[in-house]
């Protein structure tokens, strides 16, 4: 097991999955314009994505190895692209949102019951 403390390894796995959760819960059921004219929602979005990615990049490597159905790289990988600046940032951000989110969350609802250990918050 990671030789991180367990409150940390929580911690970060409680965010990436809150922040996701929490996207969710805001783009309801918009779609791609919808969210991109959306001034209220879409920074809020952008901010949860940001510290999915943060989340994703401080989470121990062999705790990342634990849970491999998750796109831990790629979602580490997105934070560059935060704030989008560009068209080709925009799309990545509107891929993460709509292909990456949904099994991501399933996943590590699944990972949760079959390794709540890392789940826990204890010193």
């Amino acid at each position: 097991m990671s030789s991180a403390p367990a409150i940390f390894t929580a911690s970060l796995l409680a965010n990436f999955f809150e922040a996701g959760w929490s996207i969710q819960v805001l783009l309801s059921d918009m779609d791609r314009a919808q969210y991109e004219a959306s001034r209220l929602a879409r920074p809020h979005i952008e901010r949860h994505l940001k510290t999915m990615s943060d989340s994703a990049r401080a989470l121990p490597e062999d705790v990342r190895q634990l849970m491999p159905k998750v796109d831990w790289q790629s979602w580490e990988e997105l934070g560059e692209h935060l704030p989008p600046r560009n068209e080709a940032d925009q799309t990545l951000v509107w891929v993460a949102i709509r292909d990456w989110l949904p099994p991501a969350g399933a996943e590590l609802r699944r990972y949760r019951r079959q390794l709540p250990a890392l789940w826990r918050f204890q010193l």
